[in-house]
Parts: C-alpha cells; structure tokens; sequence
C-alpha cells in the first residue's frame, strides 16, 4: 500500500517513524511545512518531519499551498493509495481529498466532535477534562467533521500537562494510525458518523492567555498553568517583571491564622501561595525571563516575593 505522509511538528514524527519501519505500507513521498526562519539568526530551519524523510531518502516537497495545479499534478505522479496526515498546517481542498483511491485520513487527539479544530490537546487540558480519545478521521472539507474510523478513548491523569498528553497521543497516534491503514487495506473498515451534538471548537491559542488571572478560581488556574508548560509558560508580573509558572499545586486548606477570604492575587505566606477567587495555589517550579527553570524555595532565595505582596 503506497502512502503519501503530511505532517509538520515533533507530534507526527512516531507515526511517519511506524509507517517507515512497516513490511506493510511504502511511504512514497513527504509532505511537511516550508523551511522556518528561527532563532537570532533567523537561519532556515527543516521541519522535524522534513529531517526524518530525508534521513530514509523519501522525497520531500515543501509547498506554500495545496491548491496550485502544478502541485497537484505532483501529488498524483506518486500514484499513491492514501494520503495520511499528522498535524500538517496546511488546508487540503477537494483536489487533494479526492486525488487517491482511499482519500486522506488524519490522526486527531480528541474524543470528536469534542475539540475540532487547531489545539484540542490544549483545550483538553484547560478544560479539565478527565477523558478524551485518540480518533483517526476520514478528511473532508469541513474542519475536523469527517467520519471515524477508528475512536480509542483514555482517561486523562491528573496534573498531567499538555505537553505530556501531546507525548502519550503522538505515540497512540502512530499505533492507531497503523492499525486503522491495515483495516482500511483489508476493507474491514468501518465509518462512524460524528454526533450533532457535543460539538466544541479548539480556537488556536492566543497569547494573551497565558497570563494567569486571579479573578479565577485556583482549579482554572492549575489547568491553564498545565495548559502551557514548560513552554510558553502561564506567567504573572510582579516588580514589573514577567514570572512563569512552570508547576504548581492546589492548596485548599491552610493553617487556621490564615484569613478566609483574602483578595484574589495575594501572596499568603512566605512560601508564594497565593489566593485566587477561590482557594489557593503554591507555585512549585518557576521562571524568571532568559533563567532556567527552578524550584520555589530556590527561586524565592535569589528574587523574593514575600508575604502581603500583590501579583498581577
């Protein structure tokens, strides 16, 4: 089975890898992101995904658009039987969809039609939720709207981050995909319908959330701290300084000298926890702006923050 891969970030590199090392399925050609300007250098930089196929001599082609005919006609030279795709970064339009003889499917890390669209790991995670599923899709034009193939549900652990749970769904991601190309292979596959109802959209993350706001209760702020570490990094301000969190813990009981109602923002004791609009949280790792990564007690020592003192 000849199989062209579309994928971009280090989330679709275990499943180009499965593919590469599978008797089953010959990848014939790579399609991932044009190069990256990066760093101070602003030097062009190759996708994980571009490395990868270069590594195993797949032919890479890297265009701006899907929708040119030149690169179309390019697509079907590899007479390919299924497009497979992995966090590409690209629209694919009908041309695409249509251009193999099993079409496009693509791996999604959420529990569909929970989470369509652009960071449903993110979501996952700011939302508290406590399950989701690993689907693998059959693309259409719409956005995340096509039929499953294939749904594997997990529990969500607790504390866990979204780069941790971005990890666990590469990796399941890779193994479903596989599973799902040989049921697709052996017309064994089935094609569920998504439900009308349930349906959430996964808005790409703007900047702007990752500063923490207290008016929220000390949960919200424990899962949006979760949501962006280690990087960017949810982050307050104090003496004018941008301070991320890189961890913290709930805390919501504290000695009885401690007020019951203190304003959202404030720091407690001498050991940074700081209220909310309800109950507390006592940041564990955290870092200063061009620092490394710390632990409270360390960072406290060298830029304190003492008690009664007021975060933004």
């Amino acid at each position: 089975m000849k199989i062209i891969f579309m994928g971009t970030p280090k989330f679709a590199v275990p499943a180009l890898t499965k593919l590469l090392e599978s008797p089953d399925f010959k990848v014939v050609g790579v399609y991932t992101k044009p190069l990256k300007a990066s760093g101070y250098s602003m030097n062009l930089v190759k996708s994980p995904i571009h490395i990868l196929a270069e590594a195993h001599n797949i032919p890479v082609i890297t265009p701006r658009t899907l929708r040119e005919i030149e690169v179309l006609n390019k697509l079907k030279s590899f007479a390919a039987d299924i497009i497979a795709v992995a966090a590409y970064g690209l629209i694919l339009p009908s041309s695409v969809l249509e251009a193999t003889k099993y079409g496009c499917i693509n791996i999604h890390p959420s529990d569909l039609p929970r989470w369509r669209g652009a960071a449903p790991i993110q979501r996952t995670i700011m939302a508290g939720d406590k399950q989701t599923a690993l689907c693998i899709m059959q693309m259409d034009e719409g956005l995340d709207t096509g039929d499953v193939i294939l749904r594997h549900r997990i529990k969500v652990p607790e504390n866990i981050t979204a780069a941790e749970l971005e990890n666990i769904m590469a990796n399941l991601g890779a193994d479903k995909l596989l599973e799902t190309l040989l049921l697709i292979k052996n017309n064994n596959a089935t094609f569920e319908k998504q439900k009308e109802e349930g349906i959430t959209h996964a808005n790409k993350i703007d900047r702007s959330e990752e500063k923490i706001n207290w008016q929220k209760s000390a949960t919200e702020i424990i899962a949006q701290i979760h949501t962006f570490s280690p990087y960017p990094g949810a982050y307050f301000i104090y003496n004018n300084e941008i301070i991320k969190i890189i961890d913290a813990v709930y805390i919501n009981n504290l000695n009885n000298n401690q007020p019951t109602e203190v304003a959202p923002g404030l720091v407690i004791d001498n050991n940074l926890t700081i209220s909310c609009s309800s109950e507390f949280i006592r940041p564990t790792l955290l870092q200063r702006q061009g620092r490394k990564i710390i632990y409270t007690d360390a960072f406290l020592r060298g830029f304190p923050i003492p008690k009664g003192a007021k975060v933004e």
